[in-house]
Parts: C-alpha cells; structure tokens; sequence
C-alpha cells in the first residue's frame, strides 16, 4: 500500500492535479499543495470551492490549512462548479484560486484544478510544474508566525446575474430541454439557470451526490448518456445537455438523440 503521508509525483498532470484518493491524493497532498501553490503565486489572498465528491470537504480543508500555514488569506466559497470559482477569482481581485474535483473522472478519483490572477490556469509548463518540484524537493518555506484569515463567502447569485448580462432571455424560444447533471454540480446551477428561461425541463440525475448512483459524471462516455438520450427520443425534446462532475463542461444530444457539441447559450438561441 503507498504511503499516504508521501506525495506521489505521478498526481501532477498538464492541466490539473488528479488520482485515486487516498493512494494518490490525500490531505497530506492537498495541504503541501496549497502551501506551495500560494509560495508560488506570491499570493496573500485566494478563492477555495469544491465540487460533491465525497472526499472534496477533506481535501478542501487539507488545502485551506497548508495555504493559510503560508500566510495567505482564505476565502471559501463552498460548493460550487469550477466555473463560479473563475468568478469568484475574477470579481473578488484575488491572486488565485482552487476548485477540488476530479472533474469528470469517476468517484474514487479526486484532484485540484489551479488558477492564479485572472483565473489564468496554472498547467505542467507555467506553474504545475513548479508546485511539484517545490513539493518533491521538500523546499516549502516554513509556516508563518500566524496563519493567513479565513472567511467564508457565497457568490453564486452574482455569478448568475453576470452569465445572464451576456444575454436577451426574451428572445430565447420555448425549447424542450432534457438536462442531466450526473449528480454532479450542474444539479446545484443548472436550475437556477433555467428557471430564468422560457424551457420546459425535464430532468437526469439533479441528486448531487459524489457516490454517482446512476452513472459517472463523463458525458464522452456513450454509456453514461444513454438515459438522457432516451429521454430526449422519448419526450420529442428539442435538445439534450449533460454536464461532467464539476459542470465547467457540458455537451449535447440534439432532437433526434445524436451526440454534438457547442456552446449552450449558441444552442439556444440556433
């Protein structure tokens, strides 16, 4: 069995930190990390959310100590998709932020997505790499005489008003929508979205709930989208949009239960 209170290199992929928890990524992982990510950063203050899995709370808070151990200030935004902590990044003038998930990846996976100021994503060649070689070389500044505050902030209903300033709902047609969220986080955005929206819903999977009961949260997978397509065949829908576990992506089954791809506000208003 590997040793969990040793970091495993392997867990530091191009775009993102990922592996099976605990073997792979655990809280000793999340704590290093977040230390590291913010000496990287220079960062003194940062935006923290997760996704529903049901190691993220841990991992979260593993993160959250290893950063505030570095000085760095801590706002927690909860749970919430990976695309609100862009947001939050952003609206908030922070110097970075991190989204526990493993994205679309199955429930025993768990990982950290990074980004620094203007949630520009930290990947293998500008900052991944870097975190991991601080990491492994066990050249983490020791903690500082105080640790950094903590605060605890909820920003989805700016986040709302800021994707619905991009469009006119009044020009958008009466579509029949079949929506599978995977019991991932487009459970807790998706019906916010659509209640502001002339669709009629129908929907898959709104139970968030990392233990995934009726399928992984990878819609590239034709198996995991089987019920939502029968839905769409069955209630002569006009479109089909499933979402991975951290809802940063979704994709699309048209009205005749073919598998496409585009932009969701695009699809709407074709």
């Amino acid at each position: 069995m590997a040793d969990v209170n040793v970091v495993n290199p392997a867990i530091f992929k191009a775009y993102d930190v990922r592996g099976l928890y605990p073997s792979e990524v655990n809280e000793t992982a999340a704590h290093d990390i977040g230390g590291a990510f913010v000496t990287y950063l220079g960062a003194r203050r940062i935006a923290v959310t997760r996704d529903m899995r049901t190691s993220s709370p841990g991992l979260a808070e593993a993160f959250i100590e290893g950063a505030r151990q570095q000085g760095c200030d801590v706002v927690d935004y909860g749970m919430l998709p990976t695309d609100v902590m862009y947001y939050a990044v952003c609206h908030d003038d922070l110097d970075g932020g991190a989204q526990i998930t493993a994205s679309h990846n199955p429930g025993r996976y768990n990982g950290i997505k990074l980004v620094g100021r203007e949630a520009v994503p930290l990947s293998g060649d500008a900052g991944i790499k870097e975190i991991r070689e601080m990491i492994m070389a066990r050249q983490l500044p020791p903690g500082q005489p105080s640790l950094g505050s903590y605060e605890q902030r909820d920003v989805l209903q700016g986040y709302m008003q800021h994707i619905f300033s991009f469009i006119d709902p009044s020009i958008i047609g009466p579509f029949r929508c079949v929506l599978d969220a995977g019991s991932g986080m487009a459970g807790l955005i998706a019906p916010k979205m659509f209640e502001r929206l002339p669709c009629e819903v129908s929907t898959v999977a709104f139970d968030i709930d990392g233990t995934f009961p009726h399928h992984e949260a990878n819609p590239l997978i034709e198996e995991n989208r089987r019920t939502v397509t029968q839905r769409v065949i069955a209630e002569q829908a006009d479109i089909g949009i499933a979402w991975d576990g951290d809802a940063d992506r979704c994709f699309f089954i048209d009205g005749t239960g073919d598998f496409v791809a585009g932009d969701f506000i695009t699809a709407l208003l074709a």
